[in-house]
This record gives structure tokens, C-alpha cells and sequence, in this order.
């Protein structure tokens, strides 16, 4: 008897360890960007959640930058063009026909709102930068303090 107390107790833990923000993101084509390119070298992803998020009153950060890798801006785009679907544009810049800043609103998943934010710069060198953005403040409030001038 004392084993199956002891599995299902591990079984308890391992739901409350792995918790739905464990999978944020993972209904869209960005995620994809966070799994191949996240864990290669010269790359830097950061996931933030909890505590860390609370005075920007965001639920879960997650960004990822990428130097140097013209196939990854490719990626990026074709996994964003997939997401705008159902997606509000909130702004676009376009440099010689290509997107190099992108702001997605994506539809509410429960009390969550969520954005994605693409950028790319090619001076001083080509840098990519692709953040995703979960927070029950409504998008508009999430970038005010994104966007907030210092």
C-alpha cells in the first residue's frame, strides 16, 4: 500500500512542477522559434515568470535574440505570418518589402492577454529579437510600459 501513496504523490508533484505556463505559447508557430534556436550558441533566451514579473504586472515573459543568422529572421517570419491569422497588427515596419518590426495582439487565451514582438536590425550587425507576452492587463497597458520612453 505504501508504494501507491508514494507514486501517486509523485504523480501530484510532477502536475504542480510542470504548470500550464510551462507550455505558454506552445498553440502558436513562435514556439517553434523558442525550441530550435533557444538552446544554440550565441543565442539568448530568457523566460521569466512569477514573482520576477510582478511589477510589470506581466503573468510570463519569454524573448529570445538571435545574432547573425539570416535563415532564423526567415523562420521568424514565416512562423509570425501563421500567427497573425486571427491577429490584431498593431504595427508593422517595412524596409525594402521586407518586415523588420512587427507588434501582434493575439486573441485572449482565458484572462490572459498576449503580444508578440518581432524586431530586426541589421546596423551595427543583423540582431533579431522575438518576445512573447502573457499579462491579464489589457495589450494596450503592456506596451505603454514596453514602450514608455526613460
Amino acid at each position: 500500500m505504501r508504494p501507491k501513496k508514494i507514486y501517486l504523490l509523485l504523480i501530484l508533484t510532477t502536475l504542480f512542477v510542470f504548470s500550464p505556463k510551462m507550455f505558454a505559447q506552445k498553440d502558436l508557430q513562435i514556439s517553434k522559434v523558442f525550441e530550435t534556436y533557444g538552446k544554440k550558441k550565441g543565442v539568448v533566451m530568457t523566460v521569466l515568470s512569477g514573482e520576477m514579473l510582478k511589477e510589470y504586472d506581466f503573468t510570463f515573459f519569454k524573448s529570445i535574440t538571435i545574432k547573425n543568422d539570416p535563415s532564423a529572421a526567415t523562420f521568424i517570419r514565416q512562423c509570425l505570418k501563421i500567427d497573425e491569422e486571427g491577429a490584431k497588427k498593431i504595427k508593422q515596419v517595412v524596409v525594402d518589402g521586407v518586415p523588420t518590426s512587427i507588434y501582434l495582439r493575439l486573441p485572449p487565451k482565458g484572462k490572459e492577454h498576449r503580444l508578440i514582438l518581432f524586431n530586426e536590425t541589421i546596423k551595427p550587425a543583423r540582431q533579431l529579437t522575438l518576445i512573447y507576452i502573457e499579462s491579464e492587463k489589457d495589450s494596450e497597458d503592456v506596451l505603454n510600459i514596453i514602450l514608455k520612453k526613460k
